[in-house]
């Protein structure tokens, strides 16, 4: 089992949007992610405290070709902020998928059958390019999305539909991105889905149309109920996996994320290029689906009484200071810290003290970082400012002056984060002496 993979991710993720904002000076919508599991829950009782619990969970693994079931230590970060973007964080993503399948199975398809409706699976697609724009590509596609769903506003409801849970897909690819939409759809029984799916067409060319796009025959999929995986939009990665071997070089932006890991910068940027183009857009959305069928929408749907997650009574907690968290898994860090500290974690039943330890060698991977970054600036400054023209002399003075201004940085940085990662305990509060009963009966007038 791949256990540090999400963190991995979201450290890669994380230095590529802090590599962009030096680059550009401009946020992406969704660069929270650098916060999350790292900065504290904002209704947290203890924020100077990071908190590791560690419990033991079963985990179904397929070896040589045999389903099993193992017992192992899992680690993940208590009272931690989370982001909530589905599209870019590894973390958030899985949560939210996990949400949604257990609201879908739950709730949503039983809602459906006492209904007596069927579920169907539409696909929508068009024609993409890499040379293009992929914010304009991704913008006209949702414009013609828009116009659509006015068009085929009655033909839906003519086959007795409900609503729709929508998913936006956005694999990359050797021709670009592959900006796509999954919809659930509810229809009655005895509908016609082959004439249905000639209308859509129709409707999503001509919408196409509009905004300068395009797609043939392929560009509308509809599958009926029993022909698909209920499960399909909610599974963890799967609302980005594809299963067409005509497009096996489509990766996910997690993928794109495991090969920047390991050194594809053309996976990095396109990972950047897809953030910018789908940024602000829901990765999932139900609409007035859940309103219609008289249940509560995923993100205010609670298990029922029962099916709530037992805690293990046997976990451990493990804590150490907030500050010394943050340090360790700075986007600064060449290593993925939270990886790193999550599985120093999982070792420390048996090694008391590993995870402190581990936190502590993150920091001074940071602290080696950024001070490799300051002596990297202050050699630009000095490249700038030497001239061909300059004496030996003047050379070396000019030299003297930028290595004193980065040694005095250099020194001032490594204070203010040793002083950030061991504040100086505050002073306890002194006793307010009471003079109010100085004299017996008798009050004192000062004026």
């Amino acid at each position: 089992m791949k256990f540090n993979i999400t963190a991995i991710r979201q450290h890669q993720a994380s230095r590529l949007l802090t590599r962009d904002f030096l680059e550009t000076g401009k946020n992406i919508l969704g660069d929270g992610l650098k916060l999350c599991q790292r900065a504290k829950a904002h209704n947290s009782q203890h924020p100077e405290t990071a908190f590791v619990v560690v419990e033991k969970k079963a985990i179904k693994q397929k070896i040589n070709g045999v389903w099993t079931t193992q017992i192992v230590n899992v680690a993940k970060m208590h009272d931690a902020a989370q982001c909530g973007n589905a599209h870019l964080c590894p973390h958030c993503a899985s949560y939210k998928a996990a949400t949604l399948r257990d609201w879908s199975d739950n709730a949503f398809v039983p809602a459906a059958k006492a209904k007596n409706l069927c579920i169907g699976l539409l696909t929508l697609t068009a024609k993409h390019r890499r040379d293009c724009d992929w914010s304009l590509h991704v913008a006209n596609f949702y414009s013609a999305l828009a116009v659509f769903n006015v068009a085929m506003r009655r033909s839906f409801l003519k086959i007795g539909s409900l609503g729709r849970v929508q998913c936006m897909e956005s694999p990359v690819g050797s021709n670009g991105i592959h900006v796509h939409i999954h919809d659930f759809f509810t229809y009655a029984p005895s509908s016609d889905l082959d004439e249905f799916q000639k209308i859509v067409l129709k409707h999503w060319k001509a919408a196409l149309k509009k905004f300068g796009l395009s797609c043939n025959s392929h560009g509308v999929d509809i599958k009926p109920e029993g022909k698909f995986d209920i499960g399909y939009i909610a599974k963890e990665m799967a609302a980005y996996d594809t299963k067409d071997k005509s497009k096996s070089d489509l990766k996910n932006l997690f993928q794109l994320l495991d090969a920047s890991a390991k050194g594809d910068k053309q996976a990095g940027d396109d990972w950047l290029r897809a953030a910018k183009a789908i940024q602000g857009r829901d990765r999932w959305n139900v609409g007035q689906l859940a309103k219609k069928l008289g249940i509560p929408c995923p993100s205010d749907w609670k298990k029922p009484e029962g099916v709530e997650k037992t805690v293990d009574p046997r976990r451990l907690i493990i804590e150490y200071p907030q500050p010394q968290h943050m340090i360790a898994t700075s986007p600064s860090n060449p290593r993925a810290g939270l990886a790193f500290i999550l599985r120093a974690a999982r070792n420390e039943a048996a090694r008391p003290g590993t995870t402190q330890r581990m936190v502590l060698r993150m920091c001074d991977e940071t602290i080696k970082a950024e001070v490799e970054l300051i002596k990297f600036k202050h050699a630009k400054t000095l490249a700038k400012l030497i001239k061909s023209s300059f004496t030996a002399e003047e050379k070396e003075k000019l030299c003297a002056k930028i290595h004193s201004h980065c040694t005095f940085a250099i020194a001032e940085y490594r204070a203010t984060t040793y002083s950030y990662m061991h504040p100086a305990p505050k002073p306890a509060p002194q006793a307010q002496e009471d003079y109010s009963d100085l004299i017996p009966g008798q009050e004192l007038d000062f004026s």
